[in-house]
């Protein structure tokens, strides 16, 4: 039994074991070899390999009568010489980001691998490359920077271009030549074409021409190969790079405008864990400020639109940095009014709304003097109500689609928005909850009892301030 090794990894084909990866049976000898077999390592073909022990010069010949198998003449140092070639580029790519720099270096070790070649021209043509790399300075005339100006409509690049061949050969002398078969060329040629394909979709082209008398052959080839390839991984995944930066600001694009729609909390949620973000309803524990402007149907018959606008937009602009500094977040907003819930320990989320609360009404304050003689002042009415409640994602189901919101629902928010409509003269309201939780900190005013609709019982309402004096503070 022989065996034979790969002259390109070195890799050993026993005939006695034959090649059960390749199920290739025991006892099966390389001269019987299917023709479309390859090296299991490097997919060499059979005529890469060389007979173990013994010098494959130019004129041995196996003893098989098929000629296919006849063995060309190998460098024995060729595979070093590939390795070598390609660390040195690697070395190199090491020290640049630059796409185009590293193209250009790939295209210039070409010529420093093969001195013989009269020139090496690298041309990017997908018509996206202008947004990821440059047009490459000439190799040959410093002074030019795009190859594409010189070898656009060459008849070798368009020819290689519209075939699906990894490279296309040309003899001297010729206009066109033979399409390298099985991955290899013929055994002479002037000029080689390598396009570089992303599916069908050509990208690059390295074409590579001999100097006036010197003959390519596969060794050649195999160098040429090895740098199209990095070329070819380099160009490849700029533009994959590229698209997935665009894609990227599309949806920062996106997300920048649906960002203000969505409460804090969702928002928190999410960037926790994109993937699979908890937004189940749980029971929690919060408090819930409810805020309503006294008198809106008033002024929005009496105000233009934009007038109206502006009015509601200067003074909840002016909440909204009093809500985040108490940790609240803005759940529902309505023309006016708002839903503020306040999620984490029971008695400190009940003293920050009621605090958050309180600089609103100054803050009210504040605006009124400033559009004094120009628009009537408002008042903002408050309701403020702690407990358990469902907080989550509900989900509204219909023929044309799914809507969801993130908020807080149940008996707790129900009567916060209810305390909050029995506001007058903007006044702070709370429920029995939450007066219990910052009795020790705020004084608080009992209003008396309190019938609401939808609630069975009536409620013992508390006043931040005295029956009549959120009235007469903003007169």
């Amino acid at each position: 039994m022989t065996k034979w090794k790969c002259s390109t990894c070195g890799w050993t084909y026993d005939s006695e074991q034959g090649d059960p990866e390749s199920e290739i049976g025991p006892g099966t000898a390389f001269e019987d070899l299917p023709q479309a077999w390859r090296c299991p390592i490097c997919a060499s073909a059979d005529d890469l390999f060389e007979l173990e022990g013994i010098d494959a010069g130019p004129d041995f010949a196996p003893e098989a009568s098929d000629e296919a198998h006849e063995l060309p003449h190998i460098d024995e140092g060729l595979f070093r010489e590939r390795f070598e070639n390609v660390f040195r580029v690697a070395q190199k790519l090491t020290s640049s980001l630059n796409i185009s720099e590293v193209l250009e270096m790939i295209r210039d070790e070409a010529r420093a691998t093969i001195p013989q070649l009269q020139e090496v021209c690298l041309l990017v043509t997908d018509p996206e490359a202008q947004y990821y790399t440059r047009p490459l300075h000439c190799a040959v005339a410093k002074q030019r920077i795009n190859c594409q100006l010189c070898k656009r409509g060459r008849g070798t690049v368009d020819r290689a271009l519209g075939q699906t061949a990894p490279a296309v050969c040309f003899l001297p002398d010729e206009e066109g030549g033979p399409v390298s078969t099985d991955g290899l060329p013929p055994d002479k040629f002037s000029e080689i074409v390598f396009p570089i394909y992303e599916e069908d979709k050509p990208l690059a082209v390295l074409d590579a021409i001999a100097q006036p008398g010197y003959i390519m052959g596969k060794k050649h080839f195999m160098l040429l190969k090895d740098l199209v390839q990095l070329a070819s991984n380099v160009v490849k995944n700029a533009r994959s790079h590229w698209r997935m930066s665009q894609e990227k600001l599309t949806v920062d694009r996106i997300l920048h405008h649906l960002r203000p729609f969505v409460p804090s909390t969702v928002q928190k949620i999410v960037d926790k864990d994109p993937a699979a973000p908890d937004l189940e309803k749980k029971d929690i524990d919060v408090t819930v400020l409810f805020l309503d402007v006294a008198g809106y149907t008033r002024i929005s018959e009496s105000q233009s639109r934009d007038k109206v606008t502006f009015i509601i937009e200067k003074y909840f602009s002016g909440f909204l940095d009093i809500i985040y500094v108490h940790g609240g977040d803005i759940n529902e907003t309505a023309g006016d009014g708002l839903m503020v819930i306040f999620q984490g320990e029971p008695k400190e989320t009940a003293l920050s709304a009621v605090k958050a609360a309180l600089e609103i009404r100054a803050k009210t304050f504040e605006i009124n003097e400033e559009l004094k003689n120009r628009f009537v002042p408002l008042e903002i009415n408050m309701g403020i109500n702690s407990g358990m409640a469902g907080v989550g994602m509900s989900r509204f189901t219909g023929t044309s689609g799914t809507r969801m919101t993130f908020t807080a629902s149940g008996p707790v928010t129900n009567l916060a928005a209810r305390i909050a409509s029995a506001a007058r003269h903007g006044d702070i309201l709370v429920g029995p909850e939450t007066a219990q939780r910052v009795a020790e900190d705020v004084t608080l005013f009992p209003r008396g009892l309190m019938n609401f609709k939808n609630v069975s019982e009536p409620v013992q309402v508390f006043g931040v301030f005295q029956a009549g004096e959120s009235q007469t503070h903003q007169l």
